[in-house]
């Protein structure tokens, strides 16, 4: 059976990532498998995890022809494979009656591609195994994962439409976990990563763009404490997505991805260098980075200035009835003169001059030409020197009629 295949991108040798000692000892090993641990499917590959509390992809690692994209239809016949064995599979027990979705790793659109119709629609059928999915809230599935999907799916700057991903779930210190009745725990990921790698069709080079995407509160709160909601997509580093995994990429992407980990070898306080990986939050495709990119100066973790809440979809005129509300949460006070306030289109606002006191808030409204989607948006909170303070996006599901949507959690405000 085909599956991924390493010299797909104009024959630069992009093979599976390897494992660290960590991951190795965790990996499902079997002699039906492909060097004992791949297991092939039409346009993608999967290696598993076999610890008994997860039973998922450790990488799905799939080919998209963009040229050889065919219409298909969605079988939904889920199954396991039994080269895996059903014991390291989570079947649909796991995914009855819960907010879980079976998240795709190799997505159907994105694997349904061949040389006609009928190979086509294999490909898609084929994608629908336990070995594939991962407990996915469906939020996240419906929204940021799908639209980093279809991100990769219409990619616009790639060489002979080729693109080759590799996706999978990682877990944390405090993942939440299921028990199906009848069934052992599962933990629950904390989040998901996807490496997309491809030819640039500007620069004729091998680029790579990779993603973390969390869905977990504690995995936030210990790593990016300042964060309010559970799904946030960023572009980061190779480094970041090899620390949350055990993977171990080939070097040729790590060198192709246009963010990196800083060293600081200034031995703060006497400890050694530290690593700072790059890491971005993306909303919509116009928040990529590429290597030429000019990267903005982020101020969130040094001024306690937040965005409080929005009303998206106010009772009356959205142009009349929508506004922001800042809070400072802070021991001191800041002066917001000549701060701006910006959507995901770029449009900016001058926010009202004032001096925040510890505590106090500011409404901001209404917001013309700022215009806060119903459908999703960001906001963006600079400074009079133009670095970024702070930053928040909200969901379709989160807006209702009327009501504001609020990004500060108890542990904000009470710190």
């Amino acid at each position: 059976m085909r599956g991924y295949n390493p010299d797909f991108l104009d024959n630069i040798h992009l093979p599976l990532p390897d494992f660290s000692a960590r991951l190795a000892g965790e990996v499902h090993r079997s002699a039906d498998l492909d060097e004992q641990v791949i297991a092939h499917y039409p346009n993608y590959s999967v290696i598993t995890n076999a610890h008994i509390d997860k039973r998922s992809a450790v990488v799905a690692a799939l080919n998209i022809d963009q040229n050889q994209y065919r219409r298909t239809h969605r079988s939904d016949r889920w199954r396991t494979d039994s080269r895996i064995g059903e014991e390291n599979q989570l079947n649909n027990d796991y995914y009855r009656n819960n907010p879980w979705d079976r998240g795709h790793l190799a997505r159907r659109d994105n694997a349904a591609w061949g040389a006609d119709e009928r190979e086509a629609q294999i490909a898609s059928d084929e994608t629908f195994y336990y070995s594939n999915a991962s407990l996915q809230h469906q939020n996240l599935n419906q929204d940021e994962w799908l639209a980093l999907e279809d991100w990769v799916r219409d990619l616009d700057i790639v060489k002979g439409g080729k693109v080759s991903s590799f996706s999978g779930p990682f877990y944390a210190a405090h993942d939440r976990s299921i028990t199906p009745e009848g069934r052992p725990l599962a933990l629950v990921p904390a989040g998901f990563f996807k490496v997309v790698c491809f030819i640039n069709k500007d620069s004729d080079a091998l680029d790579v763009r990779a993603f973390v995407i969390y869905q977990d509160e504690e995995a936030l709160r210990d790593r990016a404490g300042r964060q309010r909601y559970n799904n946030l997509t960023y572009q980061s580093t190779i480094t970041e997505v090899e620390a949350l995994t055990g993977l171990l990429f080939d070097s040729r992407i790590y060198h192709a991805n246009p963010l990196f980990a800083h060293i600081d070898s200034a031995a703060r306080d006497g400890h050694g260098e530290t690593i700072t990986p790059e890491r971005f939050e993306v909303a919509k495709s116009k928040d990529l980075m590429a290597r030429e990119t000019p990267r903005p100066v982020i101020r969130d973790d040094l001024v306690d200035i937040y965005i409080a809440g929005a009303l998206p979809s106010p009772a009356g005129e959205d142009r009349t009835g929508e506004w922001i509300v800042l809070m400072n949460l802070g021991a001191e006070p800041v002066s917001v003169a000549n701060w701006k306030l910006e959507d995901n289109s770029g449009q900016r606002l001058e926010v009202p001059p004032a001096l925040l006191e510890a505590g106090e808030t500011l409404k901001v409204g209404p917001l013309l030409p700022l215009k806060l989607g119903n459908g999703g948006d960001v906001i963006k909170l600079f400074n009079a020197a133009g670095e970024r303070i702070d930053w928040v996006n909200y969901l379709s599901h989160m807006v209702q009629p009327g009501r504001p949507v609020w990004f500060l959690a108890s542990r904000d405000i009470l710190r």
